[in-house]
C-alpha cells in the first residue's frame, strides 16, 4: 500500500530526466537555435495587417478599384512542402526559389466596392506580392492577345530572359505555357497560370499564379495516405469516442454508489471553456483550407456556431467519463483521483506536479528518438498544414490553451474511464491500456506526417507511457504531464515566433501547473479532513 506519492519519489526519475534533457537538447533544441541564428529558419514574418494593407495597395494600383474589405490568412502548399521535406530539398529550394515562388504565403481575401473579389498572395518575410487571382467583370481578350499579354508580363518580371515556347488556353480561360526550362527541383516543375481582361479600357493581368508541382506519383501517394488517415480517424477515433461516451453514461449510472455526480464539475467547466476558446481560435486555419472561395466567410461563421454547440456534448462526455471512471476504479479498489480536502491532498498534488515535469522531459526525448527511428526505418517525413498553423490562430498567445483542452479531455476519456472500463472487462492492466491507447492514437493520424501511420506508431508508445503514469501515480499526475508536454511543445513555437505576448504566454503556460499545484496545496491545508486518504495501491507493472 502507498498512502501518497513518496516525498523522494522524484529521485527515481531525476537522472533519467537529466539524460533525456541532454538528448532532447541535442536532437531538437540545439539544431533549432542554430537554424535561427544562421538565418536558415527565418522567424521574421510580416503581420497580417501589413499583408492586408500591401495587398490592398497593390490591387488598387493595378486596377483602380477600391478595396472594401481585406482578410489575411496563412496559406501553405502542403504537397510541395512535403515533397521537399521527403527528399531533403528544403534548403536548396529556399535558397534558389523561395524569394519568387514561396510555398508559404499570406493569402489576402479581398472584396471590392461595387462588386468583385480577389486573392493576393504575399511573401511572409519580404511582404512582396508573389501571386494573385482577381475575379472581375471585364471584356475577354482573344486567345492570341491573351497569350501575347501574358508573355509580355512574364518576361518583364520574374522571367526576364526566359523564352516561352508553346502554351494553351485552359477551359477556365487561363493561359498556361509549357514549363519554362531551368525551373525545376528533382522531379517537381514550375507551372505558371496567367489571365488577362480589359477592365475600364485597361488591360489588366487578373491572374498570375506560379506554382511548383510535385510529380503525380507523389501526389497520388499522399492522397491515398490522406484517405487512409481519414478512415482511421472516422472509424477508430470518432466512432469509438462516441461508443465510449455512451458506455460512460451507462457505467456512471451502474457505478453511482461508488462515486458522486458532483465529481468533476469544475474540471468539466474548465474543459468547456478551453475547448471553446481552442475551436474559435483556429477559424482562420479553417478559412485557409477552403482556398479561393467566396463562401469562406459564411462557412467560417457556420463552423464557429457549430463548434460552440458541439462544445456542450463534448464537455458532457468528459463529465460522464470522469464520474464513470471514478466509480469503476473505486469498485476495483483504486482511488486514482483523490478529492480536494482529504488529508494529504495538497502534498499529493505538489509531488504530482514535480514528477510531471520529469516525465514530460523523458517523453520529449523518447518522442524525438521514435521519430528518428521511424525516419530511418519507414522514411517518415512531415509537411505543413494551414489548419494547424500558428499564424492562423486568432489570438496567437492563446494557442497553449489547446494543451489544456487536450490534456483534460484525453486523460479523462481514454485513461481515467477507458482503462478503468477495459480493466474491469479484461482483469489485466496492460491489456486494458492497449485499446484506449489505440483509439487515442488514431485521433492523431491526420496530422501532417507521412506515412499516415507514423503517429500511430509513435503515440502507441507515448500513450502506453501516459497509461503507466496514470495507473502508477494517478489522474492528476497524468493530466499535468500531458498538459506540460503539450504546453512546452506549443511554447517553443511561440518562442521562435517572438514578440512579448507570445514569449510571456509560452512561459506562463509552461509553469502554470506549478502555480495550480501551489494554490491547491495551500488551500487543501486549510480544509483537510480525516481519515488519511489512500491514493493508489500498486498494480501489476505495465
Amino acid at each position: 500500500m502507498i498512502d501518497s506519492i513518496k516525498p523522494n519519489e522524484w529521485k527515481r526519475f531525476i537522472w533519467a530526466a537529466v539524460a533525456c534533457f541532454i538528448i532532447y537538447g541535442a536532437v531538437q533544441i540545439v539544431p533549432m537555435i542554430t537554424a535561427i541564428s544562421s538565418g536558415e529558419m527565418n522567424t521574421k514574418v510580416i503581420t497580417k495587417s501589413a499583408a492586408e494593407d500591401k495587398a490592398s495597395v497593390f490591387v488598387e494600383k493595378e486596377t483602380d478599384l477600391k478595396v472594401k474589405s481585406a482578410k489575411a490568412v496563412h496559406q501553405t502548399d502542403k504537397i510541395m512542402n512535403g515533397y521537399l521535406s521527403k527528399y531533403e530539398l528544403v534548403k536548396a529550394y529556399t535558397d534558389k526559389y523561395d524569394p519568387r515562388f514561396p510555398t508559404d504565403t499570406f493569402q489576402v481575401d479581398l472584396k471590392f466596392v461595387g462588386g468583385g473579389s480577389g486573392y493576393v498572395y504575399l511573401h511572409m518575410h519580404s511582404g512582396k506580392v508573389v501571386a494573385w487571382n482577381l475575379k472581375l467583370e471585364g471584356e475577354q481578350l482573344s486567345d492570341a492577345d491573351k497569350a501575347k499579354e501574358a508573355i509580355a508580363f512574364l518576361t518583364a518580371g520574374n522571367f526576364s530572359g526566359t523564352e516561352f515556347i508553346g502554351g494553351q488556353i485552359l477551359p477556365n480561360g487561363d493561359w498556361q505555357p509549357k514549363p519554362p526550362a531551368g525551373y525545376s527541383i528533382k522531379n517537381a516543375h514550375l507551372n505558371v497560370l496567367v489571365n488577362a481582361l480589359v477592365v475600364n479600357d485597361r488591360t489588366i493581368i487578373t491572374k498570375y499564379k506560379p506554382i511548383f508541382e510535385a510529380p503525380s506519383d507523389y501526389i497520388n501517394y499522399v492522397e491515398k495516405q490522406d484517405k487512409i488517415a481519414g478512415y482511421l480517424t472516422s472509424i477508430g477515433y470518432l466512432f469509438m469516442s462516441f461508443v465510449l461516451f455512451v458506455l460512460a453514461i451507462i457505467y456512471s449510472v451502474l457505478y453511482r454508489k461508488h462515486t458522486s455526480f458532483k465529481y468533476g464539475i469544475v474540471l468539466t467547466i474548465i474543459y468547456l471553456i478551453t475547448y471553446t476558446i481552442m475551436n474559435l481560435n483556429v477559424l482562420d486555419g479553417i478559412r485557409a483550407t477552403l482556398g479561393e472561395t467566396d463562401m469562406a466567410g459564411a462557412t467560417v461563421s457556420i463552423t464557429a456556431i457549430v463548434s460552440v454547440l458541439l462544445a456542450i456534448p463534448m464537455a458532457g462526455s468528459i463529465y460522464v467519463s470522469i464520474v464513470a471512471g471514478d466509480g469503476l476504479w473505486k469498485a476495483q479498489g483504486r482511488v486514482l483521483w483523490p478529492r480536494f480536502g482529504q488529508r494529504g491532498y495538497g502534498d499529493y498534488v505538489w509531488r504530482s506536479v514535480g514528477l510531471s515535469y520529469l516525465f514530460a522531459i523523458i517523453l520529449f526525448a523518447i518522442q524525438s528518438v521514435i521519430f528518428i527511428a521511424l525516419k530511418l526505418s519507414i522514411g517518415t517525413w512531415e509537411t505543413s498544414d494551414a489548419s494547424q498553423s500558428p499564424y492562423n490562430m486568432g489570438i496567437l498567445w492563446l494557442m497553449p490553451v489547446l494543451a489544456w483542452a487536450a490534456a483534460i479531455g484525453e486523460e479523462a476519456v481514454f485513461r481515467f474511464f477507458g482503462i478503468g472500463l477495459f480493466r474491469r472487462w479484461f482483469k489485466n492492466t496492460f491489456a486494458a491500456a492497449l485499446l484506449p491507447t489505440f483509439f487515442w492514437a488514431l485521433g492523431h493520424v491526420m496530422y501532417p506526417f507521412y506515412p499516415s501511420t507514423t503517429r500511430l506508431f509513435e503515440l502507441m508508445i507515448i500513450g502506453l507511457l501516459f497509461s503507466f503514469i496514470f495507473v502508477r501515480y494517478g489522474f492528476i499526475t497524468a493530466m499535468f504531464t500531458h498538459a506540460i508536454f503539450n504546453s512546452v511543445a506549443v511554447g517553443l513555437s511561440l518562442l521562435t515566433i517572438g514578440t512579448a505576448p507570445n514569449i510571456i504566454s509560452a512561459i506562463f503556460f509552461s509553469v502554470l501547473p506549478v502555480l495550480i499545484a501551489f494554490v491547491l496545496k495551500y488551500l487543501s491545508r486549510k480544509k483537510e479532513k480525516k481519515p488519511s486518504m489512500t491514493t493508489t495501491p500498486p498494480l501489476e507493472q505495465l
